[in-house]
């Protein structure tokens, strides 16, 4: 959901890739607090200043290894003895993020950087319209990054090589679909993404512009297109040897690379069949519930009949996008008043909605949560305001609470203003407990506010409750119980609201494009419920709402496993242990 802070996610791991193979100790040894200081300068210090194109080279993820390992021995001879519980959260936040990089060579081959929406590709566009364009220096570096950018097709093409050898082909289905997007940039100057729109040339000065402008065209089409053409034509020869199953089950090594992948998304020592487990109970708990919302209203018919009548309730939808800001909104207007009965500190940064870039929407089912940057002050929730006759607003109060307040919004923005912790920590993404909080946010503290107010929101947020609940099942299902598509596309049909077109995108996200990713969610709601209710039996009267909530936030986000143990440290503390 928060896509501006999935970007960052990768923060500390592009750092720790800056690191030096060899760091040399100091002559004489500071104390703890101030070695550790030490590392976590170095490691901010190596944050690349300038906008760098991605390598989705082996080579790269086995040298990054190599400097995490390093780090990681660095690390473990930090003495810990004087830490404080914050020094001793930012340790094992260095050990996480270095752990990560050190499986990244085991997990390499199972990704496919063919798929459009996790192509290195999409990167190089963010990276060369951020360019500046209006002297001659910043010119010159953006020509030298548009023809470095013929090696990053090189890279996909290498890497699509590599998993042929090794019976890793990306699923039949997925050819035909990516190809497209590979083959625009196989397109001449004139039409190529990479194409110098008149808005953007409009930095240079005017005399300069048709010059600077050939000079691009010309890397754009004798340095980019011919490698652009090469990469299609390879994934075109994919066609004879792709399967037509889904799931990383069916490649070498696959199965154990989705359990690492499965720890690594949600942070926590789970596997996938205990994942899978979680996922069958919350279903069945969440269509009892819902079966009770039904006969509370008197309904008499079945689930799918209900779904049906819903879908086709005009009250749900409304005709413009102005209309979608404004039923968002409504929902926050109502807690607001409310935040002090649960929350003890709250952010500044102000906050609102808007609509998509509508050439971002067909990919996306909902839409982001995005901070507010030097340029727009307010946090927005950017939301998809396409094909409203199809978009029901059943769900707009769940999504508005976990995306905006108590949400992303809210959890996000006191991280990022709380100058006690390092900076790396102010912008780190875990998507277990990002997304977890947003979900124990809408699904718990929103209703335990009351803030669904009748039959129908109620029902809304059960059926956002069913959406997260249902991934851990179909998740797991196609990458590791051996699902076809198919029967995960009918248990999504069977058990959501969402459309066939939501569906198809969904299946296709979890089974190729990130598997275990859309894991998180759900887990990390589950365990923030379940650490709740151990601060709760643990400090019977004592316990204060409003201290858990800071317990949980005012730290930054956390792997899960981190959590726990913060928790306790929590609970420890309030007990005067």
């Amino acid at each position: 959901m928060n896509r501006a802070a999935r970007a960052l996610g990768a923060l500390l791991a592009g750092l720790l890739a800056c690191q030096p193979a060899q760091v040399s100790p100091p002559a004489t040894a500071p104390a703890p607090s101030a070695a550790l200081a030490q590392i976590v300068a170095e490691v901010t210090a190596a944050r690349p200043q300038a906008a760098v194109l991605p390598d989705v080279s082996l080579r790269v993820a086995q040298r990054q290894a190599d400097s995490a390992r390093a780090l990681m021995a660095r690390l473990d001879r930090l003495p810990t003895a004087g830490l404080s519980h914050e020094e001793e959260l930012t340790l094992e936040l260095l050990r996480w993020d270095a752990r990560r990089r050190i499986d990244e060579p085991d997990v390499y081959w199972y990704s496919f950087p063919v798929v459009t929406a996790i192509s290195p590709m999409r990167t190089v566009q963010v990276a060369l319209a951020g360019l500046p364009l209006g002297t001659d220096t910043e010119r010159k570096a953006y020509l030298t990054l548009l023809e470095q950018s013929g090696g990053v097709l090189d890279g996909i093409r290498e890497k699509t090589a590599g998993q042929a050898e090794r019976r890793i082909v990306v699923p039949r289905e997925q050819i035909d679909l990516n190809l497209p997007y590979i083959r625009s940039f196989a397109e001449p100057a004139a039409t190529h993404p990479f194409a110098l729109t008149g808005r953007r040339l409009e930095q240079v000065p005017e005399g300069e512009r048709a010059a600077f402008r050939a000079r691009a065209d010309r890397v754009i089409d004798s340095v980019i297109a011919p490698r652009a053409l090469a990469l299609a034509r390879s994934v075109e020869e994919l066609r004879a040897i792709a399967p037509a199953e889904v799931g990383l089950w069916q490649y070498p090594g696959g199965t154990e690379a989705y359990r690492i992948l499965v720890r690594r998304e949600t942070t926590l020592e789970v596997t996938p069949e205990q994942v899978h487990e979680i996922g069958l109970r919350a279903v069945a708990a969440i269509n009892a519930r819902m079966q009770q919302v039904r006969d509370s209203l008197g309904f008499m018919g079945t689930k799918a009949e209900f779904h049906e009548q819903l879908r086709r309730d005009r009250r749900f939808y409304v005709r413009t996008p102005d209309e979608v800001g404004q039923g968002l909104m409504q929902y926050i207007a109502r807690i607001e008043p409310r935040m002090g009965e649960s929350f003890a500190v709250r952010p500044k940064q102000p906050y609102g909605v808007r609509r998509l870039d509508p050439a971002l929407e067909p990919s996306m089912t909902y839409g982001y949560y995005n901070w507010g940057t030097g340029k727009d002050s307010l946090g927005y929730y950017n939301f998809n305001g396409s094909d409203l006759d199809q978009r029901s607003m059943l769900m707009a109060g769940a999504i508005a609470y976990h995306e905006l307040v108590p949400g992303h919004h809210f959890q996000i923005n006191l991280a990022r203003e709380n100058e006690a912790l390092p900076p790396f920590r102010r912008s780190a993404y875990y998507a277990g407990y990002n997304e977890g909080w947003g979900e124990y946010s809408s699904s718990v503290v929103a209703a335990e506010m009351g803030m669904y107010r009748d039959a129908y929101e109620v029902y809304g947020r059960l059926v956002f409750d069913m959406f997260f609940a249902v991934r851990l099942v179909v998740d797991t299902g196609m990458n590791h119980y051996h699902w076809s598509r198919q029967r995960a596309m009918d248990y999504m049909r069977e058990n959501t609201l969402e459309s066939d077109v939501q569906i198809n995108s969904e299946t296709m996200r979890y089974s190729t494009r990130s598997p275990a990713q859309a894991l998180a969610y759900r887990m990390g709601r589950e365990t923030m419920v379940s650490l709740r209710a151990k601060a709760e039996k643990a400090l019977g009267p004592r316990f204060d709402l409003r201290k858990f909530h800071s317990a949980v936030l005012m730290s930054g986000a956390l792997p899960l496993y981190l959590l726990e143990r913060h928790i306790d440290w929590y609970i420890a503390h309030e007990q005067g242990n």
